[in-house]
């Protein structure tokens, strides 16, 4: 999983409970799929999917992906752990909104998860303030380059839970190190350099300012993600207002982001 632990020097502060961004913030939700669940999965499907299970990465990229679709976010971030969505400007502006907006991208990306994998995988959500979406770029710039780096890691663990599902042994002291993680994945036929750029950086998505055509990318760039370039930018995709909640605002905390 792409850890979050740079975002708090990056000024990125959690939000508990109800909350209204400050003029000129930006409000991003993030998502991660239990790990735990995941790891029951792979070890169910292991008889049946090949090494890695695709299948199921692809289910998590094209659940996290479609939340471009519910028209509350400009921008999503997905690999095949987590996705990030950058909320629109204009979607929380009144009490009540940050947690129903919380609340249904969980609920969305849950449901288009169990319908794509047929099975229910728990979803974690956190919403995070930042400063401006300049600072939005550089935290997700650093989340794509730490699940890049985690790649070696993460693809041999990945298939040390399909070695369990199949009876197997397999612990997380056998790939302790880089040589350890190649060599388990060759076992198995894995070659690192030919897994997909999508495996290794994950995919973004975003709604254009003008038009509805939604752009997607593939191949991340190794350079800026291509965010909404400007403030204005983001909030002229234009949507209508979630109707007011008739109950009332809870105190909003803050936390430093993790």
């Amino acid at each position: 999983m792409a850890a979050q632990s740079s975002w708090h020097a990056l000024s990125a502060f959690q939000i508990f409970g109800d909350h209204v961004p400050m003029g000129g913030f930006t409000l991003v939700v993030r998502l991660v799929v239990d790990s735990a669940a995941a790891e029951s999965a792979l070890g169910s499907r292991a008889m049946s999917q090949p090494p890695l299970d695709p299948s199921l990465a692809v289910s998590i990229v094209r659940a996290g992906l479609g939340l471009i679709q519910s028209g509350m976010v400009s921008f999503v971030y997905a690999n095949s752990e987590e996705c990030i969505a950058v909320l629109r400007g204009d979607v929380v502006v009144e009490v009540g909104q940050s947690l129903t907006v919380h609340d249904h991208l969980v609920s969305e990306f849950a449901g288009r998860l169990a319908l794509l994998v047929g099975r229910p995988l728990p979803i974690a959500g956190q919403i995070y303030e930042f400063p401006d979406l300049g600072v939005v770029r550089k935290a997700l710039r650093a989340c794509v380059d730490e699940f890049e780096q985690s790649t070696p890691l993460r693809s041999a663990t990945r298939l040390g839970s399909q070695l369990r599902g199949r009876g197997q042994p397999f612990h997380s002291s056998m790939v302790e190190t880089l040589e350890e993680q190649t060599h388990l994945l060759q076992q198995a036929g894995i070659d690192m350099d030919s897994l997909p750029t999508w495996w290794w950086r994950g995919v973004a998505a975003r709604m254009p300012a003008v038009g509805t055509a939604i752009e997607l990318w593939p191949e991340l760039p190794a350079t800026e993600l291509p965010l909404p370039a400007h403030r204005a930018e983001h909030e002229q995709l234009a949507r209508p207002r979630l109707p007011r909640r008739a109950t009332r605002r809870q105190g909003s905390r803050r936390g430093e982001g993790c």
